[in-house]
C-alpha cells in the first residue's frame, strides 16, 4: 500500500513537472514580459548593447511566437530595437494564446426546466 503511494506520488511529480516545462503561450507571454523588463533596465542602465545571457532565452519565445522573427533580430543587440522585435513577438503570442484556447463549452444548468419551458410555450 505504501509502495503504491510512492509510486503515484512520483507518477504526479513528472506530470506536473512535464506540464510546468510545456511552452505555451501564456507561459512564453510572460517569458517575454520578464524580458521586456530586462532590456528596459538595459535602457535605464544606459546600457548600449543587450547582455548575451538573455540572447538565447529571446530567440527561444522569438521562435515560438514567428518563424521570421529569429531572422528580424539578427545580429541587432540595441536594446530600442530588440524591444519592437520583442512587442511584435508578444502581438503573435496573444494572438496564439486566444486561438489555442477556443470557446468554451456551454454546460446547461436548468435543462430540464427550460425543456419543460419549451414544451410549455409550444403547446399555446
Amino acid at each position: 500500500m505504501l509502495q503504491q503511494t510512492i509510486e503515484e506520488q512520483e507518477r504526479y511529480r513528472r506530470w506536473h513537472r512535464r506540464s510546468a516545462r510545456a511552452m505555451t503561450p501564456r507561459r512564453l507571454l510572460q517569458e517575454s514580459d520578464e524580458l521586456l523588463f530586462w532590456v528596459e533596465e538595459c535602457q535605464v542602465q544606459r546600457i548600449r548593447i543587450v547582455p548575451g545571457w538573455l540572447i538565447p532565452r529571446l530567440m527561444n519565445v522569438l521562435r515560438h511566437a514567428h518563424p521570421q522573427l529569429p531572422a528580424r533580430l539578427g545580429r541587432e543587440r540595441r536594446p530600442e530595437q530588440v524591444m519592437e522585435i520583442i512587442y511584435d513577438a508578444q502581438a503573435a503570442l496573444m494572438e496564439q494564446a486566444c486561438q489555442s484556447r477556443g470557446p468554451a463549452q456551454v454546460i446547461p444548468l436548468f435543462a430540464r426546466s427550460r425543456e419543460r419551458m419549451l414544451k410549455e410555450a409550444a403547446t399555446l
